[in-house]
């Protein structure tokens, strides 16, 4: 691997590239906060042209960026009766910069509704909801320019007007207004633990929050969400593809949840033609560094399915406490005899924040020398090191997967409960209210991970035709297909919800012939 640039240098050269200029401050006038319920109409209520390119860059992006033929979009068959969360959030913006602000880009037309700062048209929820964005944004303003008083004031409005038993826009102020509230504390020292204690419950933290839930949990919420059907299928057409002469198949999986693509895997292999090659045997590997009772749960439930089809199967854990201990012969590669795929979803963004750990498994996955590596992750940036950009953006982001959760899971849903509460709500207030080592969840665009991976000597593979059908068959069929957006970036396929990104797919594979002599490097480079 390259040594000129450290491996963080990567991460945070790229986190504001779509953002210009990169203010110092949100931006939002400050003014007396005397009465909550009134604040809004009352005072300076000017934005900087800043603050309004930070609130607005990507969405005027996703309006006017020219769709490629692989591209799809949300269908017109459906017409939302009330705002999304996105159109919220963009309407509050243009509440506080003033009607003569509104003309600087063209966001009125991009929302589909009149602009009128009085919001009269809007159904008496979504005015609510406006209202309810305005407290939010206004709070984090106070919070970037350190006006403490007055953001918890604010917060303390936005915690009585929003809930997490609510609708969408009120259950993701709740938890940006928690994570808000913990950022003064942390900032301010106020009901804050010692920093001894903090390491523990750091510790803590990011294992609740990165911990595998049970996998009927994670089936349902793939299950119901058309964007991870999509992502799977595709990577799952890609793992075929690479694999169809093979008879002995071997997936290194390093992080598996609830094995679902490896159940679509078994079904298509069973499909092959009667005169192709008969799959002797199927070996997945799962990597393990938390806890091991859903990895065995999900071992168990794909070899009862392997069994039912008659499949040879082999399922295997390698339990590690932590990544540094991985070594390559854990995982009983047998080189020459076996094809080799490395299945990753979302494994690496979890250490962005630890990059021996990240370097560690990068040279162990290079020693099994895999065919193919096939790569999901968030396409979120939210790891800027200034608060208002990742604000902004994570606000984006999250505010579009509470919307799918809006359209695609029910209120009193027990899978519901836990992605919200005991996941996202989690992430948004560790991303919102830590910094440094602290702060452990942190996104990245591809362009990113692309970087990263060139460095280990890595090629990217363009997703094939039928990748793309399959993704267009859910899109198409699938319950809330329609408001999926599916984008090819380069070689690999982005997928979002109404318009705003969510998960990139993409494939690579390392230089076939690389090896390291005497610590110095002597590459064939094989290009496909």
């Amino acid at each position: 691997m390259a040594q000129n640039e450290s491996w963080l240098e990567i991460f945070s050269a790229h986190n504001d590239v779509n953002v210009h200029p990169q203010p110092t401050s949100m931006g939002f006038a400050s003014k007396t906060v005397s009465d909550h319920h009134h604040h809004h109409r009352q005072g300076d209520r000017s934005l900087s042209s800043a603050t309004f390119q930070l609130l607005n860059h990507r969405v005027v992006n996703s309006f006017t960026a020219e769709p490629s033929n692989d591209s799809f979009n949300v269908m017109d068959a459906r017409v939302p009766t009330s705002l999304s969360i996105d159109e919220t959030i963009r309407l509050a913006a243009l509440r506080i910069v003033g009607c003569s602000d509104s003309d600087r880009v063209g966001i009125p037309s991009l929302l589909n509704v009149p602009f009128d700062p009085s919001i009269s048209g809007l159904s008496i929820e979504d005015q609510k909801n406006v209202e309810l964005a305005e407290y939010l944004l206004s709070s984090a303003d106070r919070v970037n320019s350190r006006q403490y008083d007055e953001a918890i004031s604010l917060v303390d409005l936005c915690d009585c007007l929003s809930s997490p038993k609510g609708n969408a826009v009120q259950r993701v102020v709740h938890y940006f207004a928690r994570g808000l509230r913990e950022r003064v504390e942390y900032e301010t020292g106020r009901n804050y633990p010692p920093s001894s204690k903090r390491d523990d419950d750091e510790k803590s933290y990011l294992g609740d929050v990165l911990r595998l839930p049970s996998p009927s949990i994670v089936l349902s919420v793939q299950e119901r969400f058309p964007y991870y059907q999509m992502q799977q299928l595709a990577a799952v057409q890609v793992m075929l593809e690479s694999a169809a002469s093979a008879r002995r198949i071997h997936g290194i999986d390093l992080k598996i949840k609830s094995g679902l693509h490896w159940i679509a895997f078994m079904q298509a292999l069973e499909s092959r033609p009667a005169d192709g090659p008969r799959v002797e045997i199927l070996k997945v590997t799962a990597l393990c560094t938390g806890a091991v009772e859903p990895v065995r749960a999900t071992g168990e439930w794909l070899t009862g399915f392997a069994k039912s089809k008659g499949l040879k199967f082999c399922f295997k854990i390698v339990r590690v406490g932590d990544v540094l201990d991985v070594r390559g012969d854990m995982f009983g590669v047998d080189q020459g005899r076996e094809a080799v795929m490395v299945y990753s979803e979302h494994a690496f963004v979890a250490m962005i924040g630890q990059p021996d750990r990240m370097e560690t498994l990068m040279r162990v996955v290079r020693g099994l020398n895999p065919q193919l590596m096939v790569v999901t992750e968030t396409e979120a940036n939210n790891n800027s090191p200034q608060f208002s950009a990742r604000f902004v953006d994570t606000l984006f982001h999250y505010g579009a997967v509470f919307d799918s959760v809006d359209a695609c899971m029910g209120a009193d849903d027990e899978s519901r409960t836990f992605m919200e509460g005991g996941m996202m709500g989690r992430m948004i207030s560790n991303i919102v209210a830590r910094e440094g080592e602290e702060r452990v969840i942190r996104g990245v665009k591809l362009d990113v991970w692309r970087a990263f991976f060139r460095r280990f000597e890595m090629v990217e593979r363009r997703l094939g035709p039928v990748a793309w059908q399959q993704a267009r068959l859910v899109h198409e069929t699938a319950p809330n297909g329609e408001f999926c957006t599916v984008e090819r970036d380069g070689k690999a396929m982005v997928i979002g919800w109404k318009g705003t990104p969510l998960v990139s797919v993409s494939t690579w594979k390392f230089f076939r012939s690389a090896r390291l002599v005497n610590g110095s490097k002597h590459l064939r480079i094989e290009f496909e």
